[in-house]
């Protein structure tokens, strides 16, 4: 993707509940959806995530896949926030962005999602906003495309054949060491 040269994502934690954990098949998905991402997109300026624990997890594992190792958490992505403070955390980062700036990604939740008014995303999967320079992303002169929930290959399970009695950060040390 070389044009259009300005990028937002915003991806869904893994699962859904109120006091659910991200699962452990969920973390590998999310490290290969940050794979896929680096592969097709500028280097990550930032990741910023709401301060659950599935969206704090989801957005690490994001990260080691992109190779970004600016992991941000703000309370404007919490599923409670106001549809204003949403918009005018997102105006705010636009504006005062540097002209080096090409992507932020950001982890969030559904009733996040729906607030700015893009389309419905699956636990998973990320909404991907493309426009020609900051500018036009503030205008909201974006394109929009889903990308959906990477499926784990079963290559990538058979180096986690005890993956259920790993941590989270056992997985993720392993993913850091291998891949």
């Amino acid at each position: 993707m070389k044009n259009p040269e300005f990028y937002l994502c915003f991806g869904r934690h893994g699962r859904y509940g109120s006091d659910t954990a991200i699962e452990r098949e969920d973390m590998l998905s999310a490290y290969l959806m940050g794979k896929q991402l680096q592969l097709i997109l500028p280097d990550c300026t930032a990741i910023y995530h709401s301060p659950i624990a599935r969206a704090v997890e989801t957005a690490r594992f994001n990260a080691l896949g992109m190779k970004c190792n600016h992991l941000l958490e703000t309370e404007f992505l919490a599923e409670d926030a106001s549809t204003f403070a949403i918009r005018s955390f997102l105006n705010r980062l636009l504006q005062n962005s540097d002209d080096h700036v090409h992507y932020y990604h950001f982890v969030t939740h559904l009733p996040v999602v729906e607030k700015l008014g893009l389309p419905f995303l699956s636990a998973g999967e990320v909404c991907l906003l493309s426009a020609a320079n900051r500018e036009e992303m503030l205008a909201e002169n974006f394109t929009v495309q889903i990308i959906s929930k990477p499926i784990v290959q079963i290559e990538l399970l058979q180096n986690f054949p005890n993956l259920a009695t790993l941590s989270t950060d056992e997985i993720y040390s392993c993913l850091a060491n291998k891949y």
